[in-house]
């Protein structure tokens, strides 16, 4: 949850990369947003993430069950944009036509389908730019 909504802000579209940042990771992980461990308190995914990507070992977040089953540059780049969504600083977050630009470069698409690109405005539209 972005943080402006759960402190009873107004909500940006920002917000909204936010919570796709937050999305990103636990697909790529394979992870919840916080996991109770015994013994060891909450371990946050977003705090792991910020600290794997401060010591650029962003790999190891990825979910062992397909990290052998994945491009390790693809994951990489997932693994980059979803850090970058989740800044704290929400000037600091791309927008969602960077975030587009940034999908279309790691699925090696050049240039979308018509469908796709409709389909795509279509979810984005409802998502991001209300």
């Amino acid at each position: 949850m972005a943080l402006k909504y759960a402190m009873r802000k107004a909500i940006t579209n920002k917000a909204d990369v936010y919570s796709y940042g937050v999305l990103l990771l636990k697909i790529c992980s394979g992870k919840s947003n916080s996991k109770t461990k015994e013994n060891q308190g909450n371990d946050y995914i977003l705090n792991k993430a910020c600290v794997l990507h401060s010591e650029q070992m962003l790999l190891n977040l990825v979910d062992t069950n397909m990290s052998g089953d994945c491009d390790k540059k693809q994951a990489l780049k997932m693994l980059d944009l979803a850090v970058k969504c989740i800044n704290l600083s929400p000037t600091l977050r791309p927008t969602t036509f960077e975030i587009l630009s940034e999908l279309e470069q790691i699925s090696n698409f050049s240039t979308p389908s018509p469908s796709a690109w409709f389909l795509s405005s279509l979810v984005l539209s409802k998502w991001f730019m209300k």
